[in-house]
């Protein structure tokens, strides 16, 4: 089940990194892991009052998976990799240390999950979304 599409993705999100194309496949993506992240707790009522930052978690969720998963494919070549000069006639390519977050959390897992939390958390920060304990009523 998705929370958002590719029309509110390039119209109020206003992303450009997923192509049309490629969209459901990352949204999907990062439904689950919102899903995740706020522990199964959105449903269609929660949707309703906060949607707007449902759909926008949601592509922040797929811009930075997708991310993650093209430069962890192109790490090593200059179409991801962080080029610093290139020779033509010998092909030569050196590669900078112009880190940027996305580049420092390739390899970690943990770092990974901590980036798409910390992304949770700016959209969803006060909406009681991501409290995991149980709701129960006082007896």
């Amino acid at each position: 089940m998705g929370y958002t599409t590719y029309d509110f993705y390039k119209e109020k999100y206003y992303g450009d990194s997923i192509e049309e194309s490629l969209f459901p496949k990352w949204e999907d993506k990062a439904s689950m892991k919102l899903d995740q992240l706020t522990y199964g707790n959105i449903n269609d009522d929660i949707r309703t009052e906060f949607d707007e930052r449902i759909q926008k978690v949601t592509c922040a969720l797929a811009d930075l998976l997708y991310q993650i998963d093209f430069k962890t494919s192109h790490a090593s070549d200059e179409k991801g990799g962080n080029v610093k000069s290139m020779s033509s006639g010998g092909r030569s390519i050196s590669f900078g240390t112009n880190e940027t977050l996305i580049d420092k959390v390739l390899g970690d897992k943990v770092a990974q999950n901590r980036l798409c939390y910390d992304t949770v958390c700016e959209y969803l920060s006060g909406t009681g979304l991501l409290y995991a304990g149980c709701n129960y009523g006082i007896l």
